[in-house]
């Protein structure tokens, strides 16, 4: 999720909390100051009225009038000590609208020219409920209106202040070291971008420096190495076609033997540190079909002389993204790790899926060691053809390359698989 939208949307719920907190407080405050209102009203007409009758002693005020806003109910002394002042909400019929309206209604015991009454005020609600609703509604749009607004109004200028920093991003994406110089960003009037800016500009020249200082000294590393290397060799084939002695043949063939896995070990270990600087960075699509079946001839004399059987079970045309080099050197690794640590009459079984490869095959060994068996220079079979190197060269190339490198035993047999997804 994207910055903007993740803090717009924290802000928008937040709001919305709030609003809805505040709109139930504001509905009942003002309830409770219009009923409020309402019994005040209700109270200054009792007090009137109780003046005025006490004053004019003739007037009646007992008999019930359906134009006044009053009622005297008689009652007993007992009932007038128990004197309380209510005030209800009650119904009443218009006969002109043929509805019940909700109307505000004082009880009170009063004692008038020596006699005891209930009297019974009572006033219209003012439709109390749907003014307050209408007024909340009102209020309620309007702020949710001006909400909107601010919101569609600060995603459009965060946007346009962050335009730099998304720039920034996205040139950084696109950045490989080998390829291209420094990229350059549009000035920004934001203090803290451009300090950032410069920052990662500083840090990526500095990487850049790195880079090709790492990359020059591993192609003088491999020439320097590898050019002694053959001129021992060159010497010592020499010296064998002198016609040596029995046991001095025997000891040049060792070194000869020896110079040979050396010059190999340095390619190896070179070809291991090009892959982890990234040196291969070139991306294409790639067909892994027939990869598998240009790989497969190196292998078909140990496959003859040990009684291999090979299996292809193909499922799909497998195309992937990535660098053709490495990913040649995963599978020819893969084989070969499939072919040295098989026995006689084994088998090997490679299955080509959808966006998988998976290769099988029978060996002495019970379960690897999961935790190791990527590492260098581990060796679990004491192969003296082997330097261990060869599986952590097939993992390092999955991870540089985003893919999964996954190992497995199952009823003897092993299994490796490449998630290319």
């Amino acid at each position: 999720m994207k910055l903007l939208n993740y803090t717009s949307r924290i802000q928008l719920v937040l709001f919305l909390i709030l609003f809805g907190i505040f709109s139930v407080l504001f509905f009942l405050v003002l309830s409770w100051n219009v009923l409020q209102n309402v019994d005040e009203v209700l109270f200054n007409r009792k007090m009137n009225l109780l003046v005025y009758l006490k004053e004019n002693p003739r007037a009646p005020f007992v008999e019930d009038n359906p134009l006044d806003d009053f009622t005297f109910y008689p009652i007993d002394k007992e009932t007038f000590q128990k004197r309380k002042e209510v005030y209800t909400d009650t119904l009443v019929y218009e006969p002109v609208d043929d509805e019940l309206d909700e109307y505000r209604k004082l009880s009170a015991h009063v004692k008038l020219h020596g006699d005891y009454y209930r009297l019974e005020i009572v006033k219209p609600h003012l439709e109390v409920t749907e003014i307050i609703s209408t007024i909340a509604i009102t209020l309620g749009g309007l702020l949710l209106g001006i909400t909107l607004c601010y919101y569609l109004s600060q995603r459009f200028i965060s946007k346009k202040i962050w335009n730099p920093f998304y720039e920034m991003l996205e040139k950084l994406r696109h950045y490989r070291l080998d390829k291209q110089q420094t990229p350059v960003l549009s000035p920004s009037r934001i203090d803290e971008f451009q300090t950032l800016w410069d920052a990662i500009t500083e840090l990526m020249e500095k990487n850049k420096e790195v880079f090709d200082s790492q990359k020059q000294f591993i192609e003088n590393a491999s020439h320097e190495m590898q050019t002694p290397l053959s001129v021992i060799q060159s010497r010592l084939e020499t010296l064998i076609s002198l016609e040596p002695t029995f046991d001095q043949a025997a000891i040049i063939e060792s070194i000869i033997r020896s110079t040979q896995r050396l010059k190999k070990l340095n390619k190896t270990l070179l070809l291991l540190s090009k892959i982890e600087n990234r040196q291969f960075l070139l991306s294409e699509k790639i067909p892994v079909n027939g990869i598998i079946n240009k790989s497969l001839v190196y292998y078909e004399e140990q496959k003859g002389a040990q009684g291999i059987e090979v299996t292809i079970k193909k499922e799909t045309e497998l195309i992937v993204q990535g660098n053709v080099v490495l990913t040649e050197i995963l599978i020819q690794n893969l084989l070969k790790n499939a072919f040295l640590h098989n026995t006689k009459e084994g088998k090997v079984i490679i299955s080509i899926m959808k966006n998988r490869l998976s290769i099988v095959n029978t060996g002495r060994l019970k379960a690897l060691d999961k935790e190791k068996l990527f590492h260098r220079f581990y060796k679990q079979s004491g192969n003296p053809d082997t330097w261990g190197l060869g599986l952590a060269i097939a993992r390092k190339i999955s991870e540089t390359s985003g893919w999964g490198l996954h190992y497995r035993e199952e009823e003897g047999l092993h299994i490796f698989e490449v998630d290319f997804e």
